[in-house]
């Protein structure tokens, strides 16, 4: 950082000896500062600053040319460094620094050319590590690592050009797993199982290309069965099952994109007591007495 220094400072004087120089000044409407800093042949050069509205400084460093170069800081409203790092012809390079307000670190890594490269860590505003892993060209790539604020893991897990990629698990900040299935081009594919916070399973079943297909189970918090039934991109048709505190079904419908379309039985003691036929999710007839509700329907329609 010294030699990077000494170097703009040279190459800075050595253009003041031959060349038309000029200290400019630039404000705001409020007749605020907005910047100022040494124009050489009407180009920024040497060391600017840069003003906020309300007068604190946003940003200071070295121009060439009129593009940054050397060590640059910027700062929040509160005159805490916000980011901070080295500049080469207006791009990032080297290693960066970003900070909460609060002027606690939150991120650090490379860049090469502006494009985050190698390495990097963020972290939480409790200076807690909240994810690290690697970057190629402002790309997530390989194993990255999650945490929470207890430092809990969230999840490890690959990526690949940006994107989810093979198989995943995640966890609860209590330690136990949330979900684990397979991601393919940041998508959810085959088979995934979601669990409660209290490791119990949750629902499984089958996603492609991220949304639910084919059959799905869900399951209450103490592992009873809840529903299942059909999906298809994403929204339940054909016959669903409905379980009732005890596991026993006390309904069977048919649906079609996420809404009640077609029949609707209700059960009790595993005998049905009402049956319902609706479409679009709008019941138009029911019958409780269900030897009439078999002489007027086709009962090949229950299958």
């Amino acid at each position: 950082m010294l030699q990077n220094r000494l170097f703009l400072f040279f190459y800075f004087f050595s253009f003041i000896l031959f060349s038309q120089v000029e200290y400019k000044k630039e404000y705001y409407e409020n007749d605020q500062f907005k910047e100022e800093g040494w124009l050489i042949e009407n180009k920024k050069n040497g060391y600017w600053i840069t003003y906020n509205s309300n007068n604190t400084i946003s940003s200071k460093g070295f121009y060439i040319e009129n593009k940054k170069n050397g060590f640059w800081n910027f700062y929040h409203l509160n005159g805490e460094i916000k980011t901070q790092g080295v500049y080469i012809d207006d791009l990032k390079n080297g290693n960066w620094y970003e900070y909460y307000e609060d002027g606690i670190k939150k991120n650090e890594g490379t860049y090469i050319d502006n494009l985050k490269n190698a390495y990097w860590f963020f972290y939480h505003n409790n200076t807690t590590i909240s994810e690290e892993g690697w970057f190629k060209n402002d790309l997530k790539m390989n194993t990255w690592l999650s945490y929470y604020p207890n430092k809990t893991v969230k999840y490890k897990a690959r990526f690949l050009n940006n994107k989810n990629s093979g198989f995943w698990i995640v966890y609860y900040e209590n330690g136990q797993k949330e979900s684990e299935g397979e991601y393919k081009d940041g998508l959810k594919t085959g088979y995934w199982k979601f669990y409660n916070n209290n490791g119990k399973l949750k629902k499984e079943g089958n996603f492609k290309n991220n949304l639910e297909t084919n059959y799905w189970y869900f399951y209450t918090k103490n592992s009873i069965k809840e529903k299942e039934g059909h999906f298809n991109l994403g929204k339940k048709n054909n016959w669903w099952l409905f379980y009732d505190s005890s596991g026993e079904v006390n309904q069977k419908c048919q649906l079609e994109n996420d809404q009640k379309n077609g029949y609707c039985l209700t059960y009790q003691n595993k005998k049905i007591i009402k049956a319902s036929k609706f479409k679009a999710g709008k019941k138009n007839k029911e019958w409780t007495d269900i030897s009439t509700f078999k002489k007027e329907n086709n009962l090949l329609d229950l299958r």
